[in-house]
């Protein structure tokens, strides 16, 4: 079984051709994006078309929740700009999309079992993110775990951070990154993230007889149109995680 994992592709429809492009060369079982699709100063209306037209299995994460559960007039900007680019049909498609899905023996939710706000593998410390404690971890995978094995393979996105986790019991955490966005802002508490480098993230997993082999992905592509749409959107902070991968 070999899967690939997308995540937090925020608009970037730029980032997502890449992506594929580059998935078209590879063979894999299925592919699996975690959530997060569409919000931001981007390009949401071509992504969700992309998205919609493909074999892709989509789970929601907290912005597509938002795009869907949210008025209008209570949107932050990355949701506002996203949710009015969308029509009808876009609407329905995120209101189907599951809040987790499981394919064999790999499980996929967009933040942690039982929360699709809350990071899984990073603590936020100092303004920053960093790895989490071992026991934070694990304590954070206590949930509706039943079904969860040592060959398990666990996905999570939302932090954007590429990481591939072992628990104790033998299951294998893996956060493939964000395809469209290598860093950001946010205030609850505040802290920042960056990648450092602006390349489309995603990861292929291959279960293999003594477990799964995971393999991380940076692939390049043109950020011109997507940095000049995020400086058009008034969002400087945007174009500089694009343009970069780091927060200005």
């Amino acid at each position: 079984m070999r899967i690939a994992i997308l995540s937090d592709i925020h608009g970037n429809a730029d980032a997502l051709v890449a992506v594929l492009d580059d998935l078209a060369g590879r063979s894999v079982d299925a592919t699996l994006c975690l959530g997060d699709h569409l919000s931001g100063p981007l390009e949401a209306r071509r992504t969700a078309d992309m998205l919609m037209a493909s074999p892709v299995s989509c789970i929601a994460g907290n912005h597509d929740r938002a795009l869907v559960s949210t008025p209008r007039s209570e949107m932050g900007p990355s949701d506002g700009h996203a949710y009015d680019q969308l029509s009808g049909a876009h609407i329905a498609w995120l209101k189907g999309l599951p809040a987790s899905l499981s394919v064999g023996p790999v499980i996929a939710w967009h933040g942690t079992p039982a929360s699709d706000v809350e990071y899984w593998l990073e603590t936020v410390e100092g303004g920053r993110m960093r790895l989490a404690d071992r026991d934070t971890v694990e304590a954070r995978a206590r949930v509706s775990t039943a079904a969860i094995g040592p060959s398990s393979l666990l996905l999570c996105g939302h932090t954007h951070m590429p990481r591939v986790i072992r628990l104790k019991s033998g299951a294998t955490v893996v956060n493939p990154g964000s395809v469209g966005l290598q860093g950001y802002t946010d205030d609850a508490p505040v802290h920042i993230m960056q990648v450092g480098a602006p390349e489309a993230r995603y990861a292929i997993a291959e279960k293999r007889a003594i477990g799964w082999a995971v393999v991380h992905h940076a692939v390049p592509y043109d950020t011109a149109n997507v940095v000049r749409l995020a400086r058009e959107a008034g969002r400087p902070e945007w174009a500089s995680a694009l343009e970069s991968g780091w927060i200005a």
